[in-house]
């Protein structure tokens, strides 16, 4: 029974081997009862065996034995074959009986009760299905107790139902064998089998061990591997180790059994053994995935497949992650130029295969470098991820927008039909851009600029679309910053003019070709000269004199602003601390120059080192230099106003015009802008609003002088208006600091009569 029902798998050929022996023990062991019994039947006669019956009545047995045991029940609940079993069984046991109860020779006739013989097969019959059963379920030692009594109850009540008739005479047959002979033949077979099975049964004992302890071992080192192990056959999991299980969420229990394709869905495993690894998506229980690697071998049995799973999520995700920071900006999360560039050579692709076109957006933040030096590495970083979440929330999902450099972004707009849609997205991020920034709970404006170029109009391949969108953009910023240009074709042009002009201005840096002219302003109540305004002019030496607005963006793009506007302070004061009049200096503080670090010991410096009184220089800021950093622009305004300067706020109404400013900041002076003067005399509202100002600035007690004065009537409506101070051309014009002492050495009086205020000799006075 134990061979017959091993707990351990073994190989083919053995399983063979101990099914055999098994077969053969019991048959011979049924065969052996059955003989030793008749053995034990001693009649008082002579007694002989017929050798082929008693040979056929063992091939019987085995056959029937062999039989049942290929037909036997896998599992319990198999009722049919467990029947079907038990009493091929049962037959088989009968038939070696009677075959061999029919080779019994005796002198006489051998009669059955036929009652006993069908209660002697079918006590045969019950204990063998009942036995057999109990193997099926492992009850090794009840079913070998049930086998026993199924074969001793068929022998004995068989036995029970012979009547032997004697008739005085025996024909012995020549094959015929003495009782004597039967006994040795009987009591060697049975040692003979008792022998094997006990052998046998020792080696299964200690293979089964053996194997047992390898199966231990097996499973020990399956489960201390760090891969997940999975035994498939036909496409079922049959089993896995707890490094699986552990990977998969799910016990071996749930998981035995299961389709393969159920947890790794698309994995094929084909006939050849996969030496390279393959990465799939393993199925977890809450429906997310996990990225894995498998390899697979075949497995001890055939048909099986020992698969090899390594879970290599953290590897995925460090190759993302290293792939995005070769691709993205590491501050902003755009894309970088690498990543932008094949996407511009894919969008225009598929503008190639569409026929439509491309458009692309050079963004370039205006003053980045001036704001940068003001308030700081960590600042900027802040401003630079704000821009990005504007830019990006600003364009659809099939648009890319990326950063190539530090304060410069580009916008590829895909499939773009018309030249408007390039239009109103550039509208939109200007006006976007153009709102305050949050910097540590602080309000700082920077615009931006933005150039457009159109595919294939503008650019055949990528690198000259690029180029001439940054040209677009540079024309921009030339034309006033915080707006937006399409690519001309004569911008490649100025553009090398820009770069021949910068390269001039370092030299005439260098060489001394700056110089300064100064244009007074004068009180409206005296009409007298209280004060100049310093302005820069530069005389080339092959180009002549080349006018501030062609000259001062350049200077301001490249930084060459912050030296000269330096120079300019320096000299304004050095050229005007010894005029005899003593009048005010008024000097332009670029926003670069006025938000550079040490822009306050910068001035103390100049006024000690040329000798001019602090109250004699006005410094003259931009509403737009004020709003990029209230905070360090109060700072830097209080503490210049505590130096005892004059502080004055140009070109008021050209920005916000807030209110709040003039209450925030310590000015002492605005200036109106020459646009609201030009038009006072035909505009209405212009009117308004300088009046306005006036008033405004009245209450708040700060002085306002109009710039850009040229007519009689523009000069009387804003005296009448109350406007304090004036300047512009019928005032007078721009001279150098030669011109103005030697005018100043003649006499001059203030005559006003109907030709307007003007400055004349004594001799004139005298004539008139």
């Amino acid at each position: 029974m134990r061979l017959l029902n091993p707990r351990h798998q073994a190989d083919q050929w053995a399983g063979v081997i101990r099914s055999g022996t098994a077969i053969l023990a019991f048959s011979v062991g049924v065969w052996t009862t059955h003989f030793i019994g008749m053995l034990a039947f001693r009649p008082d006669m002579p007694v002989s065996f017929d050798v082929p019956l008693c040979v056929l009545s063992l091939l019987l047995s085995i056959a029937g034995t062999a039989l049942a045991y290929a037909i036997r029940p896998r599992t319990p609940d198999e009722k049919a074959a467990t029947i079907a079993s038990g009493l091929v069984l049962a037959a088989g046991i009968g038939a070696m009986h009677f075959v061999g109860m029919r080779s019994l020779i005796v002198p006489g006739v051998v009669h059955y009760d036929p009652d006993l013989v069908v209660a002697s097969l079918c006590l045969g019959g019950l204990c063998s299905i009942a036995g057999i059963s109990l193997m099926t379920r492992g009850a090794t030692v009840w079913a070998s107790v049930l086998l026993a009594l199924a074969v001793a109850s068929t022998h004995f009540v068989a036995m029970g139902s012979v009547t032997l008739e004697l008739l005085g005479r025996m024909d012995v047959t020549p094959l015929a064998t003495p009782r004597s002979y039967l006994v040795l033949a009987a009591a060697g077979a049975c040692f003979l089998i008792l022998f094997m099975t006990i052998t046998a049964s020792a080696l299964d004992r200690h293979f089964s061990s053996r194997l047992a302890t390898e199966a231990r071992r097996f499973r020990a080192l399956a489960d201390a591997t760090f891969e997940g192990l999975i035994f498939e056959q036909d496409g079922q999991i049959v089993d896995a180790n707890r490094a699986m299980c552990e990977l998969a969420g799910i016990d071996a229990a749930s998981m035995i059994g299961r389709p393969l394709s159920d947890l790794i869905p698309g994995l094929e495993l084909r006939s050849t053994e996969r030496e390279s690894p393959v990465e799939y998506d393993m199925r977890l229980p809450d429906g997310q995935t996990l990225s894995v690697e498998t390899l697979w071998r075949s497995g001890a049995d055939s048909g099986e497949r020992v698969v090899a799973i390594r879970d290599i999520s953290r590897q995925k995700a460090a190759e993302r992650r290293i792939e995005r920071m070769v691709r993205y900006d590491p501050l902003t999360g755009l894309a970088n130029r690498e990543l932008f560039e094949q996407q511009l050579h894919r969008a225009l692709a598929l503008s190639d295969r569409s026929a439509v076109g491309v458009a692309l957006l050079y963004v370039d933040l205006d003053r980045f470098e001036s704001v940068n030096e003001a308030l700081g590495h960590h600042a900027t970083s802040q401003i630079l991820i704000q821009t990005a979440r504007r830019l990006a929330g600003t364009v659809r999902e099939t648009d890319t927008v990326a950063r190539i450099g530090r304060d410069e972004f580009v916008i590829i707009q895909s499939l773009t039909e018309q030249s408007t849609g390039a239009a109103a997205l550039a509208d939109r991020i200007v006006s976007e851009m153009a709102l305050p920034f949050s910097v540590d709970d602080q309000s700082v404006v920077v615009t931006a600029s933005v150039g457009v170029a159109l595919y294939p109009a503008d650019g055949a391949v990528p690198r000259d679309l690029i180029k001439n969108a940054a040209l677009a953009v540079r024309q921009a910023k030339h034309d006033g910053r915080g707006r937006w240009r399409y690519f001309e074709m004569g911008m490649e042009l100025l553009l090398r003019t820009k770069r021949s002009l910068e390269h001039d201005l370092r030299v005439a840096l260098k060489e001394n070709q700056l110089s300064l002219n100064y244009q007074p302003f004068v009180d409206t109540a005296t009409l007298e000269v209280v004060g100049y305004e310093a302005l820069l002019r530069w005389d080339h030496p092959e180009r002549g004199r080349i006018p501030p607005a062609d000259f001062i963006p350049i200077a301001e793009e490249c930084g060459l602003i912050v030296p000269i506007g330096s120079w300019v302070l320096t000299t304004a004061c050095a050229e005007t601390v010894s005029w005899a009049q003593k009048p005010i200096i008024s000097v332009n503080l670029s926003p670069a120059q006025f938000l550079q670090p040490g822009i306050v010991a910068t001035v103390a410096d100049v006024l000690k080192q040329t000798g001019l009184p602090p109250k004699r220089l006005e410094l003259e800021i931009t509403e737009g230099t004020l709003m990029a950093d209230t905070q360090n622009a109060l700072r830097i305004l209080t503490s210049l106003k505590a130096l005892g300067v004059k502080l004055s706020m140009d070109d008021f109404g050209t920005g916000y015009s807030s209110l709040s400013y003039l209450r925030k900041f310590p000015f002492d002076k605005i200036k109106i802008d020459r646009s609201f003067v030009s038009d006072l005399e035909d505009d209405s509202e212009a009117e308004t609003i300088v009046q306005a100002i006036i008033a405004m600035s009245r209450s708040l007690r700060l002085d306002v002088t109009a710039e850009g004065v040229e007519t009689k009537q523009q000069l009387s409506m804003l005296r009448a208006l109350g406007c304090n101070f004036v300047q512009g051309y019928l005032l007078g014009r721009p001279r150098s600091a030669a011109q103005l002492e030697h005018q100043a050495a003649k006499p001059r009086w203030h005559i006003i009569d109907h030709d307007g205020p003007r400055l004349v000799t004594t001799p004139a006075v005298r004539s008139a």
